[in-house]
């Protein structure tokens, strides 16, 4: 997990976005040892979201909080 800063674009208004980014794990079918890894999807955690300075994070909506999330994981995969 690492802590970062990034921009997003939502429905066309620049968001200021920190968090926790987690990447995705990919799954391991067998180690030597006969056990295995089911891997994971990435993740992000919102710290805070800004709107041209000002903190906006209390006044998201689920679906909007929810976009956010998926633009920033999207971003660290490109």
């Amino acid at each position: 997990m690492k802590e970062i800063e990034t921009e997003v674009n939502v429905y066309d208004v620049r968001l200021d976005v920190h968090g926790y980014y987690s990447p995705a794990e990919p799954m391991v079918m067998y180690y030597p040892d006969g056990s295995g890894h089911p891997g994971c999807s990435a993740e992000f955690e919102i710290i805070s979201v800004k709107l041209e300075g000002i903190v906006i994070t209390d006044l998201l909506s689920d679906d909007v909080y929810n976009e956010i999330i998926e633009k920033v994981i999207d971003n660290q995969l490109n």
